[in-house]
Order: structure tokens, then C-alpha cells, then sequence
């Protein structure tokens, strides 16, 4: 985004072409705001710079004044920039700090999380909002067991626009995934059943599944998703309860798994008598991300989702679709946990997900995480690296030659974070791990932080790399 934008004293140059590029699909007030955002979040234009006059780049675009008053306008609801009386307009949105300590600087490719590009703005506007409605604020202060139903209404209509059909009533929120991973299989299992599972998968399921005193069985992992004959081989022999599944994007290992794999899967649950946990947390470019499963079989699945991969996981807003003849034994093991679960959370998403200004937010965020992406694919190819990129993350297969743990004692030195497949694993299948690694792309919010990064990373790979061809 660097190259659109030049700022000398209080002129900004916007490139006109890229200006004319970004108006077909868009209004252009609209594409010259997203532009100026674009540059704001990637830190080009830092907090109180100033912006050029509304005549001089109406000019410059060949646009009407009135076209960048309301682009200005526009930045200025969505908490970017602030108009002073006689002085112009400035950037109002100073980002935050990565590093306390600048003098040691730390790359984070090991947090899976979307990077702060303008979710920030989401959601201290829901907060001002929510500031000017007291009948909204009496009503998340009021207890609520099964939770508000306007939210669930909210939330049914928006997920209706993604192509899931749903009544209000079959959605439950919990407090993050976790919690909705949990429940399900405190009313699926009893201690000592086994449980169907990835054979590398999320580390918060194992937590729950240890929780549950329950016995996990790895299923590998094909490029179509999973080994179809190793399940049902287990089936045969175990009779487990439930599989638990990331199917739109498989963590680590970002394998998508085919239609026809999940239509084996669903049949096979129908066979044997196991209910279906899947769990759509891990984010998805648009292009990628296709309906659940679960609109499939509503009465096997238990569809587990949330905002955190999409917004801010402090948020902590996540729901679960539970089969009709599950949802009294959901929602009573859920209030055993927590007499409720908190509505001001659930109240402040409800104020944005249906707005334009949310949707504008995917957009950025998908077009950055495309580039990402790209970069990261491109440093493969250099490398020789065998990679499978998807969402937020990039999984590496490494070379016989490089020891994932020693990579990774090798970049904790140099401060860059990264994750090794082992992590992924249960203790009780550990041998099943790849020698691989999961860099996630979203934990530097800034372009320029995460083209440093990437660097940085390269340097270590090829140093170590180096040092590995030496040895004897």
C-alpha cells in the first residue's frame, strides 16, 4: 500500500490509476475513503497527519469536492480521521505499540489472529452507540439464561446471508469456541469413550478432551481431508461417540477437505452411530469458504463458529448450531458452567455485523491476508520450501534435513515466534506429528511490520539451513 500513497508535510499524492482501478466496483467516495483507510491501517499515513485539502485533491482526482467531503465524511464516522474547525483533516487513529521494548523487536508468525485493521473502529463505534441507547443497556443488564433473542435474530439473519439456514432458536453463544467444543462433549460422551479427532488439530480440543477424561483417536490427514479407511476401520473397532472436524480449513495443516470426502464422513456417522463436532473458527478467504456441513445434517452435527478469526478474539463471541434433540441438554450442561453467558459482548458484535462498514473491514482484511500470502508463497518458491497456504496461516513441511525443534530454538533466539507441528498433536499420538510448522501471518498488524518479519524469518531459515548442509 506504500507505493500509493506520498506524504510530504501535509500533501498525500494518491496514485490516480489506483484511484480509477478501485472506483469500478465501487462508488468514488467510497474507493477514494477506502484507500485513505487502507493507508491509515497500514501505517503510512500516521496518526495526525494531516490530509490534503478537499479542493486540491478533488483536482488532483478529477472528482468533484463534494466526492471527498464525503470520502472525508465517511473516514470520519468510521473513528479514522477527525475535522478541526479551520484546520483540516487529520488522522485520528494512532496504532498501538507491538513492542514495549523497541529495542528488542519480536516477530509473531505464532499467533493465529486476524492483524488490527480497523476492527478497532467496529467496535468503539458499537460502543458509542450502545453509550446512546439506554433501553439497549437495561436490557444486557438484565439476566438472561438463554440469551437475548434479538441477538439471536441478528445473528440468524447475518449468518442467512452467508447461505446458512437456521432458526434463531438452534443458535446457542458461549464464551468463545472453547467452551462450545467443551459442552458438546460433556452431553455426547461419558469418561473413558473414544473420540474421533485429526490427527493433528486444534490444542484446545485436547484440553477438553483430557477434561473429559476421554479417549482420543487420530485419524492422518490426506489432501482430501481424512483417511477415509483408517476411520472407519476405527469405528468398527472402538464404536466412538463423536468426531471432531476442521473442515473449511484444517489446523495446521490448511487441507480443505473435498466434497465427497464429507459426504463419506456424514454417511459413515449415520453408520456407526457417532455425531459430527465441526468446528469453522479457523478463518477462510471468501473464496475458499463454502457452507458447513451441518446444513447437510442439522440432527448430526454440532456447528461451532466464532468472530475471532474474523474480528478480535478478546471479543470472545462464538456460537454453536446444536441438533434440535440436543439443545435442553446443551444449554443446562452450558448454565452448570456459567449461570449465563455475558450479553455486552454479544450486544456490541450484534451493532456491527450487519453494517456496511463491517463489510468493508472483510474486504481490507481479506485483500491483506491475500497478500500475505503471497509474499510468503513467494519466499517458499525461493527457498525450496514445501508449503500449503489458506486463512491466516501457512503450513510447512520441512526437509528431512532441518529439525522442526531445533528451527525452532534457532528463531526463538533471534526473537521470531513460530509453531511446531508436535503442538498439534496429543501427547498419547505424538509420534504422529510432521516435521512441519504453522506460521500464522496476522500476528504483525502492520505492512511494513510483517514485510520486516518475512524478512527476518528468510534470514534465519537460510542461515540455519546453511548450517545444516555443513554438518557431518
Amino acid at each position: 500500500m506504500g507505493n500509493l500513497f506520498i506524504v510530504m508535510g501535509t500533501i498525500m499524492k494518491i496514485s490516480k490509476s489506483d484511484f480509477d482501478q478501485a472506483c469500478v466496483s465501487q462508488p468514488k467516495y467510497k474507493a477514494l475513503g477506502l484507500l485513505i483507510e487502507q493507508a491509515i491501517l497500514a501505517g503510512d499515513l500516521p496518526d495526525q497527519q494531516k490530509l490534503p485539502a478537499q479542493r486540491w485533491l478533488a483536482d488532483e482526482l478529477v472528482i468533484t469536492h463534494g466526492t471527498v467531503t464525503r470520502a472525508y465524511d465517511l473516514l470520519e464516522k468510521k473513528g479514522l480521521v477527525i475535522a478541526k474547525l479551520g484546520a483540516g483533516t487529520y488522522v485520528n487513529f494512532p496504532l498501538s505499540e507491538t513492542l514495549v521494548d523497541n529495542s528488542i523487536k519480536e516477530y509473531d508468525f505464532a499467533s493465529s489472529m486476524q492483524p488490527m485493521y480497523g476492527q478497532q473502529a467496529l467496535v468503539k463505534n458499537a460502543l458509542n452507540e450502545l453509550a446512546e441507547d439506554p433501553n439497549a443497556v437495561q436490557d444486557i443488564m438484565t439476566y438472561a439464561a438463554q440469551g437475548v433473542q434479538k441477538h439471536k435474530t441478528i445473528f440468524a439473519t447475518w449468518l442467512l446471508s452467508k447461505g446458512i439456514h437456521i432458526e434463531a432458536d438452534d443458535m446457542v453463544f458461549t464464551q468463545g469456541a472453547q467452551q462450545g467444543i467443551y459442552t458438546s462433549l460433556q452431553i455426547l460422551t461419558q469418561a473413558d469413550d473414544y473420540i474421533l479427532h485429526e490427527s493433528m488439530a486444534y490444542p484446545g480440543f485436547f484440553r477438553a478432551v483430557d477434561a473429559c477424561h476421554l479417549k482420543p483417536l487420530p485419524v492422518p490427514i490426506t489432501p482430501t481431508g481424512l483417511d477415509l479407511d483408517a476411520l472407519e476401520n476405527l469405528c468398527k473397532e472402538y464404536k466412538p461417540k463423536a468426531l471432531y472436524i476442521t473442515p473449511n480449513m484444517q489446523n495446521p495443516t490448511n487441507v480443505q477437505y473435498t466434497s465427497e470426502t464429507l459426504a463419506k464422513i456424514l454417511a459413515l456417522s449415520r453408520q456407526y452411530g457417532f455425531y459430527i463436532i465441526e468446528d469453522d473458527v479457523n478463518y477462510c478467504l471468501p473464496e475458499n469458504w463454502r457452507t458447513p456441513l451441518q446444513q447437510q445434517a442439522a440432527d448430526r452435527v454440532f456447528y461451532v463458529s466464532s468472530l475471532s478469526k474474523y474480528v478480535a478474539g478478546g471479543l470472545r463471541v462464538a456460537y454453536t448450531l446444536v441438533p434440535k434433540q440436543w439443545q435442553q441438554a446443551f444449554n443446562l450442561n452450558l448454565h452448570s458452567q456459567c449461570w449465563m453467558v455475558s450479553t455486552m459482548n454479544i450486544e456490541i458484535a450484534a451493532r456491527f455485523i450487519m453494517k456496511a462498514d463491517f463489510q468493508e473491514n472483510q474486504t481490507l482484511l481479506a485483500n491483506e491476508m491475500r497478500y500475505r500470502q503471497a509474499a510468503y508463497q513467494k519466499l517458499a518458491e525461493k527457498n525450496g520450501l514445501e508449503i500449503r497456504r489458506g486463512g491466516l496461516n501457512v503450513w510447512v513441511l520441512l526437509p528431512d534435513r532441518i529439525n522442526m525443534n531445533q528451527f525452532n530454538g534457532f528463531c526463538t533466539a533471534r526473537n521470531i515466534k513460530i509453531r511446531t507441528a508436535d503442538l498439534f498433536c496429543h501427547p498419547s499420538s505424538i509420534q504422529q506429528a510432521k516435521n512441519g510448522l504453522r506460521i500464522a501471518l496476522g500476528g504483525l498488524n502492520t505492512r511494513s511490520e510483517f514485510d520486516e518479519g518475512l524478512v527476518m524469518f528468510e534470514k534465519a531459515f537460510v542461515e540455519f539451513n546453511n548450517q545444516q548442509d555443513v554438518i557431518i
